[in-house]
């Protein structure tokens, strides 16, 4: 079906088609309806509301029942209370973990509260909008907390797999300590810059900890000899391997198998000869292995 109208345009006589009829109706009936929404429907206050763009979709509707959006507001305030309780319960094991008094975080309290249980037709909308802003604001501060004791912890971690704590045999025993000795070829006094630990070829000999290798060959006095660099002028030897299972340039973790024992180089027997070193002078391993024993018993304490 077509429409034809006459123009008062130069009198010229235009047909309309089904399709063109068809858009016209459905655009008066938008306008219709569009026109009738904005009578019906009460118009929200034009001015912008931070706290209120932040409720979820779903609480929209109930802008226009005062009651029920104070309830959700409510709602959302002791959900955001629970949150702050459980970010400063978070808080508190991270600095335990770290060894940090909380008090050094400087964080933000929230102020004691209490009180009979009221409802929320006991608060305006101000007022819980202002408490929602405030505790808002409260959790912020305690994620940037969070967010510092996690670096810290970071900081901490890569720290201890830097250093030589971990034991580097399993079994042995220690048969040579650090100091002043008699060396085994002269009889003489002479100084032992490292721990012998004792045990059969083939043990498995372990990295102290994380580090790059920096030198995994055959030395004269040394043996089979693997160096590790630790960062900071800190590096371990592990000297008279029978075997090499690392390589110059590769990045170790700590506890990760690099050699096995055995005898060679200048030495009367299989065993370990294990070595700490800053800026190339000699350490006493036991302070190092010590120190990561009292943590483990501490631990299981």
């Amino acid at each position: 079906m077509n429409i034809i109208y006459v123009s008062n345009n130069m009198a010229k006589a235009k047909t309309l088609s089904m399709l063109h009829i068809v858009m016209i109706l459905l655009a008066v009936s938008a306008i219709s309806i569009a026109l009738t929404l904005a009578i019906i429907v009460p118009r929200e206050d034009g001015r912008n509301n931070p706290v209120k763009s932040l409720l979820p979709s779903q609480l929209q509707f109930s802008l226009h029942h005062p009651q029920k959006h104070l309830d959700a507001l409510a709602l959302q305030l002791g959900e955001m209370r629970a949150r702050v309780m459980r970010l400063d319960t978070l808080s508190a094991r991270l600095a335990k973990m770290a060894g940090i008094q909380e008090a050094e975080l400087e964080s933000v309290q929230p102020p004691g509260s209490g009180g009979p249980l009221v409802g929320a037709e006991d608060f305006t909308e101000a007022q819980l909008e202002a408490d929602i802003a405030e505790l808002s604001a409260l959790i912020e501060v305690k994620s940037d907390r969070l967010n510092m004791l996690e670096v810290m912890l970071l900081q901490q971690t890569m720290q201890q797999s830097m250093l030589p704590d971990a034991r580097p045999v399993d079994v042995g025993y220690n048969s040579s300590s650090f100091g002043r000795r008699v060396d085994p070829f002269t009889g003489r006094t002479a100084f032992h810059e490292g721990l012998d630990f004792t045990a059969a070829v083939g043990t498995p000999i372990y990295a102290a900890a994380g580090g790059v290798v920096t030198v995994s060959e055959q030395m004269p006095d040394y043996g089979k000899i693997v160096k590790i660099s630790h960062g900071s002028g800190m590096e371990t030897r592990y000297a008279h391997a029978s075997e090499l299972l690392v390589k110059v340039g590769e990045v170790v973790k700590k506890g990760q198998l690099i050699a096995r024992v055995g005898s060679t180089g200048r030495s009367t027997g299989p065993h370990l000869h294990f070595e700490v070193r800053r800026d190339g002078a000699p350490l006493d391993p036991r302070k190092f292995l010590q120190q990561s024993a009292a943590k483990v018993a501490e631990l299981q304490n």
